[in-house]
């Protein structure tokens, strides 16, 4: 079958947030959030820390799944744990491994990854912290689609509709919040700088540059 990601919305060179579900070589899964760029129409790029469960797992299988969710639940049980197993489903994976793989059971779109390159290096004076750091190249070589209208999460979005928001009352709060609103837009303005599209891009700068007219300092 031929893959090609932009039928889920997921576009060259955009970042997206998903959920990756692993299995440990006891068939114990796992699930966790991470953001992941798109590197053309069937291969994706992923930058995962070390010493947590998903890398040890992908490390040992070389394969994983990446779900399509808009559902916040998912997203924090992944991010303060695991995704309890109610709510996964396993797929009879003809890769690599041949292991049952877990998947979200609700995810809107889900897909199979086969590691492709994995470099390990030590990050200093990395934003996050100072550790080794995987780098991982992997293939889409199986791809489901749940919901036609299925679409991945960006953060840049979400982003800029705070900012509007924000935008939108500038001119009615006092000063103290008006400095809280303008510390909000810049990390809206970093985080759309950094995995927006160009539309995303274009938009805050004109929101910027409205706030300057406005005789805002920022």
């Amino acid at each position: 079958m031929k893959i090609d990601l932009s039928e889920i919305g997921m576009n060259k060179g955009q970042q997206y947030e998903t959920i990756i579900t692993t299995i440990d070589e006891n068939g114990k899964s796992n699930a966790a959030p991470f953001g992941l760029r798109v590197l053309d129409k069937d291969k994706v790029q992923l930058r995962i820390f070390e010493g947590g469960n998903s890398i040890k797992n992908i490390k040992a299988n070389k394969e994983f799944v990446i779900n399509l969710t808009e559902n916040p639940l998912m997203f924090t049980l992944s991010s303060v744990g695991t995704i309890p197993e109610e709510y996964l489903s396993r797929i009879d994976s003809e890769t690599k491994n041949n292991k049952e793989l877990p998947y979200l059971t609700n995810a809107d779109a889900y897909f199979i990854c086969e590691v492709e390159t994995l470099k390990t290096a030590f990050r200093e004076n990395d934003p996050i912290k100072d550790t080794e750091v995987n780098m991982i190249k992997a293939n889409v070589v199986e791809l489901t689609i749940n919901n036609k209208c299925a679409r991945p999460l960006n953060r840049a979005i979400h982003a800029l509709i705070e900012a509007l928001v924000n935008y939108s009352r500038i001119d009615f709060v006092n000063s103290e919040t008006q400095k809280i609103f303008l510390e909000r837009f810049l990390e809206s303005e970093r985080i759309i700088k950094r995995v927006g599209n160009e539309e995303e891009k274009e938009s805050i700068k004109i929101l910027k540059e409205k706030l300057i007219e406005k005789g805002y300092e920022i």
